[in-house]
């Protein structure tokens, strides 16, 4: 029998890109899966998990459910994820990042979890300039977004060393593939304007980015659940992408290539919102090769014309 199979497994955010690409490759594994969404939106394709609608700011629910469904493993993703709506709103980017994430690490103390993955990002190292950034490296955050998954980054270490929970932390790169229907997000957004022959908007030409396509993302996060980590130390932070990072300009003219259109680049002065934009941003991955034996199997080109491909033939949803 495989380590999933009949495993009693929550994921929060489970309605998000990430989080239904991750339940359904749970499923296919057998898993028992419960989801936590904050509405019924995308529930059709999880239809063999246990669906249930509860903000992760709302402990009571959350613990009821753990403690009813037996739950062994938590992925946590449920989070605000977007840097603008940080910066527009920083009170509820705080309120469900940070006290979503100690409703999930207290409700994990009570009910003995076996493994806890909060799931983190590439932008709690902040403006450091020292690329590709490494898991000593301490966050050094600026902006509310990149500062609310420090917080919960650190209440997480706080929790594992403080009650020996088994609590790993995956810091990931700008994650794409099919499906994500967020067009905040880079990728979506030039695919969108491509296809609908538009000039793709681009900020900044120096800018550098690490993007790890969906299914790799969702390899990391399985084996970081199974993978039993020898030393005495519980706690686990981990960097995950790609470690062949791109200028920002380049991804645009590669995505145009690969869409086989004709289509000039529309340069725009970044917004006053977004003038401390980090430069450089990308990871070391070397941990996660050397201690997990994980490594990513789908190269750029290929998951972007993957990801074409899809919204090429789902263009009713743009």
């Amino acid at each position: 029998m495989s380590f999933w199979q009949g495993r009693s497994v929550l994921v929060t955010g489970a309605s998000g890109f990430v989080g239904s690409h991750l339940v359904n490759k749970l499923i296919s594994k057998k898993t028992r899966v419960v989801t936590l969404s904050k509405s019924k939106k995308g529930e059709k394709s999880k239809a063999k998990a246990v669906s249930e609608v509860c903000s992760i700011e709302d402990f009571d629910k959350l613990n009821k459910i753990i403690k009813r469904d037996k739950v062994q493993i938590i992925f946590h993703l449920a989070a605000q994820s977007i840097v603008e709506v940080g910066q527009e709103d920083p009170l509820s980017t705080f309120k469900v990042n940070i006290g979503g994430t100690w409703n999930i690490l207290e409700a994990a103390r009570e009910n003995n979890i076996q493994k806890i993955i909060i799931a983190s990002t590439v932008h709690v190292y902040g403006n450091n300039p020292n690329v590709p950034f490494k898991e000593e490296y301490f966050p050094q955050p600026s902006r509310p977004y990149e500062t609310s998954k420090a917080c919960a980054d650190l209440l997480a270490q706080s929790f594992a060393d403080t009650y020996n929970l088994p609590v790993e932390i995956p810091r990931f790169v700008n994650i794409y593939g099919p499906g994500d229907l967020n067009f905040f997000r880079l990728i979506p957004k030039v695919i969108k304007s491509i296809l609908n022959g538009k000039q793709p908007e681009v900020w900044d030409i120096g800018s550098v980015r690490d993007f790890i396509y969906i299914d790799d993302a969702v390899s990391a996060y399985l084996t970081l659940a199974e993978k039993k980590l020898e030393d005495g130390k519980r706690l686990r932070v981990f960097n995950f992408g790609t470690g062949k990072p791109i200028k920002i300009y380049d991804l645009v003219l590669k995505i145009i290539e690969l869409a086989d259109k004709k289509i000039d680049v529309k340069m725009e002065n970044l917004p006053e919102e977004r003038l401390n934009e980090i430069k450089k941003q990308y990871v070391s991955i070397a941990k996660a090769k050397r201690e997990l034996g994980w490594y990513p199997l789908v190269g750029l080109d290929e998951g972007l014309a993957k990801t074409i491909r899809w919204y090429q033939e789902n263009y009713h949803l743009l």
